[in-house]
């Protein structure tokens, strides 16, 4: 089965014409993953997945976000109990880096003490995870100068004890990439791979166990070619397995399938 494993549906750039997006989710039988990055966020996606027996939510609160709102563990388990199973995951949370300096001048912190909030909500959504049996959507993001966002996942998860979960939308190295997977978790690719020129996502997906990728849109954002350009959306998911069918010499149903029954599993998607 297609899966989307992280889309933002319950986003701002759906307001005019969801149903029409939702519609072409349906027409490819697939199953998507809306993914909260604030409370209000989470709840649409909860809303999402109570109205649409194909899609489920994850809910948390984003590392860029951790200075807009506050992350009330209250709020997010009422979230948990009311939703009747139809939230999978805790996320997306963990390092963000790249948008440090948003933290710095609007909120006028150090570098030090963003990292900490940070470190302090990402540690809130693992305890969540454990004790309501959820998978965790990691964001993982270097920044320009700073690359070392996925060597911080990485020790606070094993610190953690946390081996159920994404690094969603990878964007580390090969050796980090080794590291997450030898912990339990899977890594996620998006559109950047129909138009990466690194070479560095072409030589994991062609190293990673076939049983620990998950494909994704994490649309609005990185639509994949031939849409490239344009806002992106979880039926463009297809084209994602096709650039991993081809870098993997397999056919693009069975990526659709490798990835889709690696997504039930994680998620216990029903």
């Amino acid at each position: 089965m297609l899966i989307d494993s992280h889309a933002h549906l319950n986003f701002e750039a759906y307001k005019d014409d969801l149903s029409e997006v939702i519609g072409r989710c349906l027409q490819e039988k697939m199953k998507v993953i809306n993914v909260g990055a604030a409370y209000d966020t989470s709840l649409k996606a909860v809303n999402l997945a109570l109205a649409e027996p194909s899609f489920h939510s994850s809910i948390g609160l984003h590392p860029i976000h951790v200075y807009d709102e506050e992350f009330i563990v209250e709020n997010f388990q009422d979230l948990i109990k009311s939703s009747k199973g139809r939230v999978v995951a805790m996320g997306e949370t963990g390092f963000d880096y790249f948008h440090l300096w948003q933290a710095l001048e609007k909120h006028d912190k150090s570098v030090e003490e963003v990292k900490a909030k940070q470190a302090k909500v990402f540690k809130a959504h693992i305890k969540l995870a454990k004790e309501n049996n959820l998978a965790l959507i990691v964001h993982g993001r270097n920044g320009k100068e700073d690359k070392t966002a996925y060597q911080d996942i990485y020790k606070l998860l094993k610190d953690e004890g946390a081996s159920r979960g994404v690094i969603h939308c990878y964007g580390g190295n090969l050796e980090e990439a080794k590291k997450f997977v030898e912990l339990g978790f899977y890594l996620g690719f998006t559109g950047i791979v129909t138009f990466d020129k690194t070479g560095v996502l072409e030589e994991i997906i062609k190293w990673i166990p076939e049983d620990k990728m998950l494909i994704e849109t994490d649309a609005p954002y990185l639509t994949p070619v031939p849409y490239r350009g344009k806002r992106n959306e979880p039926s463009y998911v297809k084209h994602v397995a096709e650039k991993i069918a081809e870098i993997k010499n397999k056919s693009v149903e069975e990526i659709i399938e490798i990835t889709g029954n690696n997504a039930i599993k994680l998620f216990g998607l029903k």
